[in-house]
């Protein structure tokens, strides 16, 4: 079902910019794309308490169930989109998907299971290897495509390749704060998903003030030190979740998303711009899926790196703390998933699970 649903959204997603592209002049097209990125804003505000509820009060399979409305007014609002087409018809590179999807998943795979397995270990060597194996021959399949799926051409752009590296890094980044500040509130502090899901509404409305700061910074300072001003703020955002604790007040990681959320509001209009600044407006398309193409990837390598080395520092900490206080098995148990964490706890002494906790 997922792999169903993120195909369809890879297909609506970089309409959406191809369409303002088309139907917006120059002049307006930032405002457009201000626009655009503040309304985007407001779904991770709906999104993870809705989510939160659904968890809490009916099943975790409850979450998918919330795309048939949203597809429904959407199919409702078709009547209302301008028509917006390429008249050329350009050939599907099929072998561009096969090899960029399977080198991914072979990298992303060996990223994921090694700190598990073992980074040396012949299964991931293999994996990483046989990845990276498989991306090179994409890019020179794409390079000698007459229409390829990714045409490795922009990216000798510096505005180009600046602006999807740094979407990437910042999307990375939202792994790290909304993924493990979920983990942080329900597995470490007890709290219930759904009072995790509303700790992450207040980053909405500052995303969208970012926004609104950035039109006012891009006409008087330039996208650049734009970018760069909101870099520092995420920064700051991100250093205040350094000093989280067991024990470590609610308000402190709402903070600190506060701040991410300001800098983050103000660099996608930004860059989003930028790339497509730096295409042709008959290739909008291509620029809105490059767009897409950055944003996708840094959530799935923030998952892949930042989970792996989670995982690791967990099993690690966990393990040299409770040695010798639990059995063996339940020395393994826990060391295995975090996820275990509440449940095993449970049945120790408070004092071992205090250190459990802790260590996690």
């Amino acid at each position: 079902m997922r792999g169903i649903q993120g195909l369809g959204a890879a297909f609506a997603l970089p309409s959406t910019l191809s369409i303002i592209t088309d139907v917006f002049p120059r002049t307006e097209r930032a405002k457009a794309i201000i626009i655009w990125t503040a309304i985007g804003s407001m779904g991770i505000a709906v999104g993870p308490a809705l989510g939160g509820y659904l968890v809490d009060e009916i099943s975790w399979s409850a979450v998918f169930w919330l795309n048939i409305p949203v597809v429904v007014l959407s199919l409702i609002g078709l009547k209302f989109i301008p028509e917006s087409k390429d008249s050329r018809r350009r050939p599907i590179d099929y072998a561009g998907a096969v090899l960029a999807t399977g080198g991914l998943l072979a990298v992303v795979y060996g990223i994921i299971q090694g700190g598990e397995a073992g980074w040396t270990s012949g299964e991931i060597l293999g994996s990483l290897i046989g990845g990276a194996a498989l991306l090179a021959l994409f890019a020179i399949v794409e390079a000698r495509s007459s229409h390829p799926m990714l045409p490795l051409h922009y990216f000798k752009r510096a505005d180009f390749t600046g602006s999807f590296t740094v979407i990437m890094l910042f999307f990375l980044g939202v792994v790290g704060i909304f993924f493990f500040t979920t983990q942080f509130y329900q597995l470490v502090q007890g709290r219930t998903a759904l009072v995790a899901g509303l700790a992450l509404t207040p980053v909405a409305p500052m995303m969208i003030m970012g926004t609104g700061i950035s039109s006012k910074t891009v006409p008087s300072i330039g996208p650049k030190f734009t970018i760069v001003t909101a870099g520092l703020i995420v920064m700051i955002g991100i250093a205040v979740f350094s000093q989280l604790e067991v024990d470590t007040a609610i308000w402190i990681p709402i903070v600190g998303m506060m701040i991410f959320g300001i800098g983050f509001g103000m660099a996608m209009p930004t860059v989003t711009d930028t790339i497509m600044a730096s295409v042709p407006v008959n290739d909008a398309g291509v620029g809105s899926a490059m767009n897409d193409l950055s944003r996708e990837l840094g959530f799935v390598l923030g998952v892949a790196i930042l989970g792996s080395l989670a995982a690791s520092l967990y099993r690690t900490n966990v393990t040299d703390a409770i040695s010798g206080l639990v059995p063996d098995g339940v020395s393994e148990a826990i060391g295995n998933s975090i996820g275990a964490v509440g449940q095993i706890t449970a049945g120790l002494p408070a004092d071992v699970a205090l250190v459990v906790t802790e260590s996690a």
